[in-house]
Formats: C-alpha cells, sequence, structure tokens
C-alpha cells in the first residue's frame, strides 16, 4: 500500500515538474518525440530509490536504518536536487541558469506546500486521534476496532496530506505560468532577479529542517511540541513564501511590459524627432522653391517682353524668336504647376491642402477653403496636419458615395482668444445616414 502511495505522489510530481519546464525549457533534438515519456519514468524511478533504498538511508541517515534528526534529511534532498539537475541537463537544452532556477523553484514550492498543509493536517489528525483514544477509554469501542481504525488513519493522513500539497503545488504553477507563459526569454538578470523568492523559500525549508523533529527511542520531539505556536507561524511563513515567489514573476512580468512600453515610447520619440526635422527641411526647400519661382516668374516674363518687341520689329530670326517664344510658354505652364493653389501660412499646411485639391479635381468635387494656420498659438503644423489630412479623407470618401450629384467639401477655420477652430463641412448621400431616436 504505501509502495502504491509513493509511485502515485512520484507520477504526479513528474507530471507537475514537465508543467513547469513547458515554454521555459526546449527539448534537445533527439528527444522532441520520446523525451517527455522517458524523463518522467527516469524521475518516478531516481524518487522511488532515493525513498525506499536501504543503502541511501543508511548513508544519509548515519549508518541509522531510520532517520534520528529531520537536519539527516537535508543530504537526501541535496542528493535528489542534483539527480533531477543531471536529468534536465541532459533531456533539455538552454541555459543551465535557468534550468537551476526552475529546480529551485520546483523544489520550494514542493516544500512549502508540504509544511504548510502538515502543521494544519496535523492538528486535524491529532484531534481526531484523541477523540478516539477517549471513546477507547469510555470503551466505545474495542481495542481491536481503535487499531484498526489508527491503521486506516494513517493511510488516510499521507494520502490526503499529498493529495492537499500537490493541489497547492499545481495552482501555484498555473499561476506561474499565467503570468509568464514564455519563459525563454529571460536575461540573466532576470533570472537572478526571479531567484531571489525561492532562495528564500529553500533557506526557511532548511531552518526547518534542522528544528523540525528529533527521534529518540521510539519517541519523536516535534517543533510542534516545544513551540505550539508553530501550528500557525509554519504554514503562514510557507504560504507567505510562495505568495512572494508568485508575486515576484507578477512584477518581473510588469517591469517587462513597462520597459517593453518605454522602449516603444523612446522609438515613437525618435520617429517624431527624425519627422519634425523632415518638416524643418521640407519649410526651408518650400521657401527657396518660392523663391525661385518667383525669381523665375520675372525672368520669363523679361524674356518674353524682349522677345515680343523683336517679332514686332520683323528683325531677322524671328523664327527662331516665335520658337524661343512657344518655348517660354511650356516653361510657364510648368511653372504654374508649382504654384500653390492654396496658401495657408504654412508649408506643411499649404502641402496638405494643394494635395487634397489634387485629389477633388480628379474626383470632380468642390473644394473651397479659407484656412490659415494659427502660428501664433503654437501648434505643431505636424499635429495639425494629421488632423487636418485626415478630416479631409474622410470628406472625400463621404463626397464620393454622393450619386447622380455634385458635391463639395468646405474648411473654414477662425480663432477666439486662446483657441483654434476648424470647420469641415461636405455634402454626402441622404440614403447612407442612419438616424436613430434621441
Amino acid at each position: 500500500m504505501w509502495f502504491l502511495l509513493d509511485v502515485l505522489e512520484y507520477s504526479i510530481r513528474g507530471i507537475l515538474l514537465l508543467y513547469l519546464c513547458r515554454n521555459a525549457l526546449d527539448w534537445k533534438e533527439k528527444y522532441v518525440r520520446q523525451g517527455r515519456y522517458l524523463f518522467f519514468l527516469l524521475f518516478v524511478i531516481c524518487g522511488l530509490w532515493s525513498v525506499r533504498s536501504e543503502l541511501l538511508k543508511r548513508i544519509f541517515y548515519g549508518g541509522a536504518a531510520e532517520i534520528q534528526r529531520s537536519s539527516n534529511s537535508i543530504i537526501r534532498m541535496v542528493f535528489v536536487m542534483v539527480l533531477l539537475f543531471i536529468l534536465l541537463d541532459f533531456f533539455y537544452e538552454g541555459s543551465r541558469l535557468m534550468k537551476f532556477y526552475l529546480l529551485l523553484l520546483y523544489q520550494t514550492i514542493v516544500e512549502m506546500a508540504r509544511f504548510g498543509v502538515h502543521g494544519v493536517w496535523s492538528l486535524c489528525i491529532e484531534a481526531y486521534g484523541k477523540w478516539q483514544v477517549e471513546r477507547l477509554l469510555r470503551e466505545e469501542i474495542l481495542p481491536e476496532h481503535f487499531m484498526e481504525r489508527m491503521q486506516a488513519l494513517e493511510y488516510v493522513w499521507n494520502a490526503a496530506l499529498s493529495a492537499a500539497y500537490l493541489g497547492i503545488v499545481w495552482l501555484t504553477f498555473y499561476l506561474i505560468r499565467k503570468y509568464r507563459k514564455d519563459m525563454r526569454g529571460i536575461s540573466g538578470q532576470g533570472i537572478l532577479f526571479l531567484m531571489l523568492s525561492p532562495s528564500v523559500g529553500m533557506a526557511f525549508d532548511l531552518m526547518l529542517r534542522c528544528l523540525f523533529f528529533t527521534r529518540t527511542g521510539p519517541d519523536i520531539d516535534l517543533i510542534y511540541d516545544r513551540h505550539g505556536g508553530m501550528y500557525a507561524v509554519i504554514p503562514l511563513m510557507a504560504f507567505l513564501c510562495i505568495l512572494s515567489t508568485v508575486c515576484s514573476i507578477r512584477i518581473y512580468e510588469e517591469l517587462m511590459r513597462a520597459q517593453e512600453e518605454k522602449n516603444g515610447l523612446f522609438f515613437y520619440k525618435q520617429q517624431l524627432a527624425d519627422m519634425t526635422g523632415h518638416v524643418r527641411e521640407m519649410e526651408r526647400l518650400y521657401d527657396g522653391i518660392r523663391g525661385m519661382r518667383h525669381d523665375m516668374n520675372n525672368y520669363i516674363a523679361d524674356m518674353e517682353q524682349l522677345l515680343g518687341e523683336g517679332l514686332d520689329k520683323e528683325q531677322p530670326g524671328a523664327s527662331a524668336g516665335a520658337e524661343a517664344h512657344r518655348y517660354l510658354c511650356h516653361m510657364k505652364k510648368a511653372m504654374d504647376t508649382l504654384t500653390m493653389r492654396y496658401q495657408t501660412g504654412n508649408p506643411v499646411m499649404d502641402v496638405v491642402m494643394n494635395r487634397k485639391w489634387q485629389e477633388c479635381e480628379k474626383a470632380g468635387i468642390g473644394l473651397d477653403s479659407d484656412f490659415l494656420y494659427p502660428g501664433q498659438l503654437g501648434i505643431e503644423a505636424f499635429d495639425l496636419g494629421i488632423l487636418l489630412n485626415n478630416a479631409l479623407d474622410n470628406a472625400i470618401e463621404a463626397c464620393a458615395k454622393c450619386r447622380g450629384k455634385s458635391c463639395g467639401i468646405r474648411v473654414h477655420s477662425y480663432q477666439k482668444g486662446r483657441m483654434f477652430f476648424l470647420r469641415i463641412e461636405n455634402d454626402c448621400d441622404s440614403g447612407s445616414i442612419r438616424y436613430t431616436e434621441g
């Protein structure tokens, strides 16, 4: 019966360890298909061997067949952890620091869950045992029935204890996986940060193992007998260790998310700074083009006048002059295409308005605007350009849906005190409007 309980307990613990390592470590290529089954089998074998081997008991317990002091169990726990680390390193690839952290996390949660349940469960069992002894003394039950119940209670106590602490272990691992779905990308410094809470829990476990009990012949001196308050203190400390471990992972995840948002914001600021630089450069180039266009128009006008005078006097080479005159006419038309229809007082707004005007011309949509850029208010041209561009896109889209009638867009802006108002009106197809009550 005890052997079956041990097999069941270590089987569940093996499944829980595999569950914890999922999305944290990758199987080595040759163990991708069958690795989890071999790992599980070897885990159960190592666990049963460490618990039931008489040779290991004598080595760990100083030659005695039974453990005399709880501190002797520390050697066995370290031995089991070394075996588990070898198994993890053999079947999984990746950082050994991550493997050690997962092993430390697993062992700490198992130990804290068991100590947390043990005190509460011991109180319940002790109360039940005293009640049965009182019934025996009052001769309400026979001695053979009392022995049977005590023996059955021992099986139930161990089975219930294992079920309770393994349930807590599963719930803890579930929360850890919920807060950090993938541990593969954790840096070395992040692993060291996460290792702090399990290390504190393991230190508390070692302290308890040093003080928990001492065996003197058939009698066992428990820490609960020496200090009754430990029934409450030990479970409280154990569950606080578990909670701190889960919270450290939650905090780490929040820190990583905040760092990613900070990096994204920094990248956005860099893009905005670059775009602002491009806008400034565009303003400078636009001023240069505007000056050049003004000068070129003057040159063309002067040359047209000179060529006109030459043609009137019927000088030789008039045919060449006529050809030059046609060339200048073409050049003037080309320069006219650089002329901005709308002068808003800001080059960025000029580009937006004139580009939208060209789109309206192609779509047969009228565009009437008295928009002027409020430079004195300190509004960024980049921000206002985005607003104006999106609003005109929506207006053009609505006008494009008009069926069989002309439509137009009207842009109006004005200023009241330190407030700037921009109003955009557009025609639309009345059939596409949906009215609701209220």
